[in-house]
């Protein structure tokens, strides 16, 4: 999978799974599940695009399957410009977001860093107190450091402590920090906005929580939140005491009576919606085909259906043929195959498996889809098979004999027909070293014979 389709898919996700909580989730009273199915869900969201749902035909098919040398259908068909192509330039506008946004990440860490080191560290069992010798910023916690400014640092307010230390305890700062890189990586995604909100809301509830059961009634930690509201801002990645955007939610969620258990079936429920994106996402070169599934088209009509008389082999002495050899068909192949415009702007790769009954005759009949690409690929494929002349027949026990066949055959976009001789070092023309060029200009009607030595990285050409 390609950066975009990976990157589109997965916005997906996230927005799904944001909007079972939004609308399922939000308000219940399970902080912890909340704060786990946030984690979670962007986890799935970033790993679900590369799920394959299992089925159709496998790449080692039956005994019959011919093998060819690799050569690439429409690399040469493919427009060639200067400038750079869209996906280019998606991918340059994509690399200068993570970079600034790097950036910011970095210069927000090194902010927070830098007014704990204007303080006195005193440490303690488990976190350290930063006493910041003014008021210009608000308490706050950070990884392991609980930051108090001045008049903080005088008073030590009970509520406040309890409220940073649960922060601190519950590691809320690997979240933040968590979500910080994932909205680096889908920085174009407005979801990610939206769930950072969500996390930071919900581990306030969870602090809240905390420090509910450790010491104050309710209504007086409630009017502590209120009496110590400022209107001061803060750093990006710290976590203040009190922040008006979420002072009345908490106020609502401190008062609210605890969710009943049925919500927990709100949870549950994003598994299968999740499935189901699983299913619609899947692209049409991972679904499977059954052989009888493939719909004729005007041009896979084109030639009549031949009747096959007689019992149909898959395993035979001497298979059939196509005349003049394996060279000729993969000439065949080269010439007439092009590169459909739908996969081409999809960027669509990968094997086709064409299955063909090669008749007494010799003539090609009942072609089928074993395993397609989609975009248009398995259409041209099966013109171009249908549209085959005849074979030399298969034999078995002295008598020419129906056989089923396999063919695979292969869509591969590349950005130079070099790639198309991966691996290769020499060449040969009639026995005379030559280059890759030499090859590559040499037209498909006269070339009679084509040898593959990958072990010896070598394609010797007989010309006619």
């Amino acid at each position: 999978m390609t950066a975009l389709p990976y990157l589109l898919t997965a916005s997906l996700y996230l927005l799904l799974f944001y909007g079972c909580y939004e609308l399922l989730l939000r308000r219940n009273t399970f902080f912890v599940l909340n704060r786990a199915y946030l984690l979670v869900s962007i986890v799935l969201a970033m790993l679900l695009p590369f799920a394959k749902l299992p089925g159709g035909a496998s790449d080692s098919l039956p005994v019959g399957i011919i093998t060819l040398p690799t050569f690439v259908v429409g690399s040469s068909q493919l427009a060639q410009t200067n400038g750079l192509t869209t996906t280019q330039w998606f991918l340059l506008v994509y690399g200068i977001g993570i970079v600034l946004l790097f950036v910011r990440l970095a210069l927000n860490i090194w902010s927070v860093f830098r007014i704990i080191r204007r303080g006195i560290i005193e440490q303690k069992p488990a976190y350290s107190v930063v006493r910041l010798p003014d008021n210009s910023t608000p308490s706050f916690s950070f990884g392991r450091y609980l930051v108090l400014n001045r008049t903080d640092a005088l008073t030590e307010p009970d509520a406040l402590i309890r409220h940073e230390e649960a922060h601190i305890r519950q590691r809320h700062t690997v979240d933040v920090l968590f979500f910080e890189i994932v909205q680096i990586i889908f920085w174009f995604n407005p979801v990610l906005w939206l769930y950072k909100r969500a996390i930071q809301e919900v581990h306030e509830f969870l602090a809240d929580q905390a420090a509910l059961t450790q010491g104050s009634s309710q209504p007086d930690y409630a009017r502590q939140l209120v009496a110590y509201a400022l209107n001061v801002p803060s750093a990006a990645l710290t976590t203040p005491f009190v922040s008006t955007s979420t002072l009345k939610q908490r106020i609502v969620m401190l008062k609210k009576p605890k969710t009943h258990r049925r919500a927990l079936l709100g949870y549950a429920l994003a598994l299968p919606l999740a499935a189901l994106l699983v299913m619609c996402t899947q692209s049409e070169r991972n679904q499977p085909q059954l052989e009888s599934s493939f719909p004729a088209t005007s041009q896979t009509q084109a030639r009549k259906e031949v009747k096959v008389d007689g019992e149909v082999y898959t395993v035979v002495e001497q298979q059939p043929e196509f005349q003049g050899g394996m060279a000729n068909l993969g000439a065949y192949l080269s010439k007439n195959l092009r590169y459909p415009a739908a996969a081409q702007k999809a960027k669509a790769e990968g094997r086709v498996f064409v299955s063909f009954i090669v008749t007494k005759t010799g003539e090609i009949t009942d072609v089928q889809i074993l395993k397609g690409i989609g975009y248009g690929a398995d259409e041209e494929a099966v013109r171009v098979v249908q549209n085959m002349p005849r074979w030399k027949p298969a034999m078995q026990g002295g008598q020419i004999v129906n056989v089923k066949y396999n063919l695979p055959i292969n869509f591969q976009l590349e950005a130079n027909e070099s790639t198309a001789f991966k691996g290769i070092e020499r060449f040969m023309i009639n026995g005379k070293s030559a280059t890759m060029k030499d090859v590559l200009d040499l037209s498909p009607d006269k070339i009679a014979r084509m040898d593959v030595d990958k072990e010896r990285k070598t394609i010797a050409v007989t010309t006619k």
